[in-house]
């Protein structure tokens, strides 16, 4: 038997169909078949082991400890950053960079929202990164506004620790803060994690302005059918896709639901407007699939409206990070069915001349 015919016969009649010496029953096979052909089977096992753990055992890493505390230097990161570090402490480019002396954690995309606060020495640096910025593309002095207070802090906290956590910037105007390890984590340095904090401006999500200009629409349409309140009291306050709170949204999706009932296709015979309202209503419904309530429309309505914002930043299944100059960070992981299920979320967002604000406290956590 050649050494290839044995090969195959093991293999044949090995449990997954390839042997393998780490399995127990696969070794047994082979010392069988070497038995009947009257070969040693002790030797030949043992030395094809030993040439396995050679083949396995790769070469070390190179580590560089340039400022001989035990603790290897970073790899990966962020030359821009670390430059922006390495200048605010006078380094040369062979220096290191000081190390925190603390490891945080980090759960990554199967995590969940957490608190972290930065500890005794490490809280010297934050406090001094707080501030930084990197310079603007092509200029090696100055800064940009497109890094927000205590990014750079962030960065240098995981990226120059033991916590084995490569982060890079990926900072740009569809882009996440940070990442860790590939996950997406855009931070914010609001005062305080509570209120309801700005998520950017939503004027390029066309299709949620077109779905919010439905329901506003709609909600428009009925008002004027309504009259003026009686007693002559103030009208009601004006909303439109730009502006509204939860409990706007709310009202109006009665308004849409209400005018559902209607027979659209009849009174479009009449009135070529209401065919194009029908249309639109179709459109919107195909959107926020089945609604039973007001509530539960507005709600699928809240979720249309900030997802394409996170899907661009942070990103599906990555984090929102509040931090503090104190050291106090929050971090809520995007779980959007927590929008869906909360009975309260549409009370933690709104719409503010096209700029959004939500409560991350209330919806992620």
């Amino acid at each position: 038997m050649t050494l290839d015919e044995l090969l195959l016969e093991w293999s044949y009649r090995s449990e997954k169909g390839y042997p393998s010496l780490d399995n127990p029953s696969d070794v047994s096979i082979l010392e069988e078949i070497l038995d009947n052909l009257n070969l040693p089977s002790h030797d030949i096992i043992k030395k094809l082991k030993e040439q396995e753990d050679q083949e396995d055992q790769e070469t070390p890493e190179k580590t560089i400890d340039t400022d001989g505390d035990g603790i290897p230097d970073s790899s990966g990161g962020s030359e821009s950053y670390d430059a922006v570090i390495r200048r605010h402490l006078k380094l040369s480019d062979d220096q290191p960079i000081p190390k925190s002396k603390n490891n945080y954690p980090f759960p990554g995309s199967g995590g969940a929202t957490f608190n972290i606060q930065v500890k005794g020495d490490d809280l010297k640096y934050w406090k001094d990164f707080w501030e930084l910025t990197p310079p603007k593309e092509g200029e090696t002095e100055g800064g940009t506004k497109g890094v927000g207070n205590g990014e750079i802090s962030l960065y240098w906290l995981y990226q120059h620790s033991e916590s084995g956590i490569n982060v890079q910037d990926t900072r740009g105007a569809d882009n996440p803060d940070l990442t860790f390890d590939g996950l997406g984590v855009e931070v914010k340095a609001y005062p305080k994690h509570g209120g309801k904090h700005g998520l950017g401006r939503f004027g390029q999500d066309t299709e949620q302005l077109k779905m919010l200009g439905v329901i506003f629409g709609i909600n428009a349409l009925s008002k004027q059918f309504e009259g003026a309140p009686e007693g002559g009291g103030r009208a009601p306050k004006d909303v439109n896709p730009l502006t509204w709170d939860g409990g706007n949204l709310r009202a109006a999706m009665e308004e849409v639901i209400q005018f559902q009932s209607v027979d659209l296709s009849q009174l479009s015979e009449i009135y070529p407007i209401f065919k194009q309202i029908q249309e639109n209503l179709e459109f919107l419904n195909s959107r926020l699939g089945d609604y039973k309530s007001p509530e539960e429309g507005a709600r699928a309505m809240a979720l249309e409206f900030i997802r394409p914002k996170i899907e661009r930043k942070p990103g599906p299944g990555g984090f929102l990070v509040n931090v503090l100059i104190n050291g106090d960070c929050r971090f809520w992981q995007i779980d959007y069915q927590k929008v869906l299920d909360n009975e309260d979320s549409l009370n933690h967002i709104k719409a503010t001349q096209g700029a959004m604000g939500i409560n991350f406290e209330e919806l992620f956590s």
